[in-house]
């Protein structure tokens, strides 16, 4: 299974529409969102334009929660998850936090194929053991090249594609 990791957001529209053309591209089935849409309006557009599955978490910068979770709740396959969330999917098991901090404590569990965050704004993948530690980046594209990553669940391994 293909599933499309992104965060950091921010309400780059134009940014966010490249990167569900890009899923849509590779295949991607699910989409994990690591935190910071900061306004409502990118749930709608993931919502209205992304037929699978979304799973959310918060993270920092999601100023008006109480809206995206309306927007959620309109959209049943937009789910929030709070800080943190455990997937499993196939009998795969991830994780997904917003801030690397907590990401590199669950990779290092073992409990997990792989483990997904945000915040810094920069893509990295590392191994903790057998399981992937991976920030896909940013959409944004504040801080440099904005970026998101599809991980593959058989090989447990992903890549991280610039957003042009």
């Amino acid at each position: 299974m293909l599933i499309g990791v992104c965060s950091d957001i921010h309400d780059n529209l134009d940014n966010l529409r490249k990167m569900l053309a890009i899923f849509k591209e590779r295949g991607v089935e699910i989409i994990v969102f690591c935190g910071d849409f900061c306004s409502p309006i990118p749930s709608r557009v993931l919502s209205s334009e992304f037929k699978g599955d979304i799973h959310c978490v918060f993270g920092n910068g999601d100023g008006d929660r109480f809206l995206i979770t309306g927007v959620a709740t309109q959209n049943p396959h937009l789910k929030l998850h709070g800080q943190h969330a455990v997937l499993e999917f196939g009998g795969v098991k991830l994780a997904a936090t917003h801030y690397p901090f907590y990401a590199n404590a669950l990779a290092r569990t073992g409990d997990y194929q792989a483990v997904f965050s945000g915040h810094t704004h920069k893509a990295n993948a590392e191994r903790f053991g057998d399981c992937l530690n991976l920030n896909p980046g940013e959409v944004m594209g504040f801080t440099g090249e904005a970026s998101c990553a599809v991980y593959d669940t058989v090989k447990n391994d992903a890549e991280i594609i610039p957003i042009h």
